[in-house]
């Protein structure tokens, strides 16, 4: 199995990055092949409805950041996405990440793969309701099985870390990641 985390966040060792950490050191530990990126260390231009992409090879013609993001989406057997939550929503540089999605509606290359979110924000869980039903609303579009949300509630430097539940949250992502090659 492999698994690919997008995070969103562009603290370079935020709460995002130290839950994402934590869950990649699990899934190795399984024997599952993690890679993991930074959004904000790639250039990722607006989608600006083109429309090429419901052409001929069914892809995005803007050749920036993405391009690397692309292949390791279609590399991944799991996408993990990770952002903060800003105002009740992602990361805008995640949010560029989902309206970049346009190609895998036409050419369905997502299509049966498996998606999972890392929330961390302020308030905790109650603030990440509509990040949720937005991920879920694209991963349904693309074809994709929504596995789960980890959302935890972390706002300055270092809280993540400090989270008596991080652990038990991470393990049980970790399973269900696992869930579908223990069933095979």
């Amino acid at each position: 199995m492999r698994v690919a985390i997008f995070i969103g966040s562009p603290r370079l060792n935020g709460n995002t990055v130290t839950i994402a950490n934590s869950l990649v050191n699990k899934l190795s530990q399984k024997g599952i092949e993690c890679r993991q990126f930074s959004l904000y260390k790639h250039k990722i231009e607006p989608c600006i409805d083109c429309r090429e992409c419901k052409t001929d090879a069914m892809e995005c013609t803007k050749k920036d950041g993405m391009t690397v993001l692309y292949q390791n989406m279609e590399w991944a057997d799991v996408l993990v996405f990770g952002t903060p939550i800003y105002w009740f929503g992602p990361s805008a540089q995640t949010k560029l990440l989902i309206d970049r999605f346009r190609p895998y509606f036409a050419n369905k290359k997502l299509y049966g793969k498996r998606a999972a979110l890392l929330l961390p924000a302020g308030s905790g869980a109650e603030d990440c309701d509509m990040t949720i039903e937005q991920f879920k609303r694209v991963f349904k579009a693309l074809g994709m099985d929504f596995i789960h949300a980890l959302a935890l509630q972390a706002y300055d430097e270092d809280d993540a870390l400090k989270h008596p539940e991080l652990d038990y949250f991470v393990d049980d992502l970790a399973s269900r990641i696992c869930e579908e090659e223990l069933s095979e």
